[in-house]
């Protein structure tokens, strides 16, 4: 039986081609891979900027001082390119912040509360427009003394409560029927009023432009006396001030404070006391003087 013949040299030249071939296969495969891994790496690496940064948390409505900021290079990528970040320190001393600001946070020009350079505040909130139909807002000022301001511990931010006492004058002819007399009256008056900025015992507030005009002309007066009372950040409820106002007989009443009564009482001679029918006997020493012996009479000095 004839059987047939195979070349084995072609059958190792096409291995070799195969072999080739797979060999330049893989080679542009790990060409790719390293290309795409080093494109990966390059796009890793961001451009970094020097930015000024929080030092420490930065209130709101605060003016900054240099102790609150540094410069810091932070990478910039998508979450911050848009925003345009403060450089330099001496651009933000003295400004307000519109928002509390966090330890190492970004500081932009967007969270400014004033917006020309050298404003102490904002009377609008960030994003806060002025339209046909918005509320006329206004910042107007008014003078509290610390033992009438929580101590003084009042500061720029705060949402407050403002109390005003003021004299009532009753006409003499209402005086002389027994019910009513001239005091002084206390009430609630302006709710979670905001605290624009403060300059020693003087507040400047956010209030709406009947309240400010209602404001100057008690301090034009001299009739007013302001307080400030500190309210929990958390509550921006609205008391009904109905309910609500003070006289001092209306705190007597409620404590049953007890009413002073004339003494001596009027209306007739005032008794005093019945002279006593002989003088006061002067003590007489019991001690011997010195140098007198014991149990012995003290001598007169008598002549």
């Amino acid at each position: 039986m004839e059987m047939e013949y195979r070349d084995p040299s072609k059958r190792g030249r096409w291995i070799v081609i195969i072999g080739i071939v797979l060999a330049v296969a893989a080679g542009g495969a790990a060409f790719f891979l390293i290309n795409q891994a080093q494109q990966k790496a390059g796009q890793g690496t961001l451009q970094t900027v020097a930015v000024v940064v929080a030092a420490r948390p930065i209130p709101a409505r605060k003016p900054v001082e240099v102790e609150d900021l540094l410069v810091r290079d932070i990478p910039i990528d998508e979450t911050n390119a848009e925003a345009i970040a403060v450089r330099k320190p001496e651009d933000l001393v003295g400004r307000v912040l519109a928002v509390t600001v966090f330890q190492g946070q970004m500081l932009t020009t967007n969270m400014l509360a004033s917006t020309t350079s050298g404003g102490q505040f904002s009377i609008l909130e960030p994003g806060e427009t002025v339209g046909p139909d918005s509320e006329a807002w206004r910042a107007v000022a008014m003078t509290v003394p610390d033992e009438r301001a929580v101590g003084g511990l009042i500061v720029t931010g705060m949402t407050v409560d403002v109390f005003l006492s003021a004299q009532v004058n009753v006409p003499a002819d209402l005086q002389a029927e027994g019910t009513y007399y001239t005091d002084k009256a206390t009430k609630i008056t302006y709710q979670n009023m905001l605290i624009l900025a403060k300059t020693g015992t003087a507040y400047i507030v956010k209030t709406t432009l009947a309240q400010a005009e209602e404001i100057t002309h008690l301090v034009a007066t001299g009739n007013a006396q302001f307080s400030i009372v500190m309210r929990p950040e958390a509550d921006v409820r609205f008391a009904d001030a109905s309910k609500l106002g003070e006289t001092t007989n209306l705190i007597i009443e409620r404590y049953g404070l007890p009413v002073p009564v004339n003494f001596p009482e009027g209306n007739g001679p005032i008794q005093t006391a019945a002279p006593t029918p002989t003088p006061s006997i002067p003590a007489v020493a019991t001690t011997p003087p010195s140098g007198a012996p014991s149990g012995s009479p003290a001598a007169s000095t008598a002549p």
